[in-house]
């Protein structure tokens, strides 16, 4: 995994398609135990909610209209 500062708050990662799996999965499952806690802070869940409807968005970007992962171009 490498991770760089593309300038100040955005960051640029380049990792293996089971590194990114291992993080979203983790997301999810945080997103998941802090939606059933009451006492998980409101601003925490939605943020992570976009997050995760963020990642879902841009994945489903990426699959061709038979919904399988397109090649990458280049």
């Amino acid at each position: 995994m490498k991770v760089t500062r593309a300038r100040e708050n955005v960051f640029a990662l380049t990792l293996t398609g089971q590194e990114l799996s291992a993080l979203v999965a983790g997301a999810r499952m945080a997103l998941d135990m802090m939606e059933r806690d009451p006492r998980a802070p409101r601003e925490a869940v939605e943020l992570l909610r976009g997050v995760v409807g963020d990642y879902d968005d841009a994945l489903a970007r990426l699959k061709g209209p038979d919904g399988r992962p397109e090649r990458p171009s280049g």
